[in-house]
């Protein structure tokens, strides 16, 4: 998907914001020919912004813990946490990094506007720990399919979710 973005035979990306860093990269585009924009909203103002979360830890059986939490603290805190999310293309999980331009403009701006307003960017986690998860992924790959094919109408595709979901997440 991002090779088919990047060399201009798709015309949008609907990814997470590891890729900025490997649309940035690439050759075949360059930094005036994409962007990145918010969620879109619907009829009600409100979107879901997907969040993706990963966590630091110490395991238990560690024989070098203390300095594995000092470890954890360097990369969690100050500069190295912000140096470490550029590097590696993560939404940082200081909120001051709002403060520096390399999140503030450009492709990151967007999430940093999302993440600024949760009334309209409503934060969810998916729950891809249900026995169902990869079924889903399949239908909405299919069904999105279906709908830039001219296969299915956008209308048929919601309704197909609605039920999908509603079945799913019933008692």
């Amino acid at each position: 998907m991002v090779q088919g973005f990047s060399n201009g035979s798709t015309s949008f990306l609907l990814q997470d914001p590891e890729v900025i860093a490997t649309v940035r990269e690439s050759k075949a585009i360059t930094t005036g020919q994409w962007n990145v924009a918010p969620m879109p909203v619907g009829p009600g103002g409100k979107a879901l912004q997907p969040v993706g979360t990963a966590g630091w830890g110490v395991a238990a059986t560690s024989n070098l813990k203390p300095e594995a939490v000092k470890l954890v603290k360097y990369l969690t805190e100050g500069d190295a946490a912000t140096t470490f999310t550029k590097e590696n293309s993560l939404v940082p999980i200081l909120k001051s990094a709002a403060q520096d331009s390399f999140y503030s403009t450009g492709p990151w701006a967007a999430y940093l506007t999302m993440t600024q307003n949760p009334q309209t960017y409503i934060p969810v986690v998916q729950p891809r720990g249900v026995s169902w998860w990869a079924e889903w992924i399949k239908k909405a790959d299919s069904d999105i399919q279906g709908v830039l094919s001219g296969k299915l109408s956008t209308a048929e595709l919601l309704a197909s979710w609605d039920t999908y979901w509603t079945e799913k997440t019933a008692g």
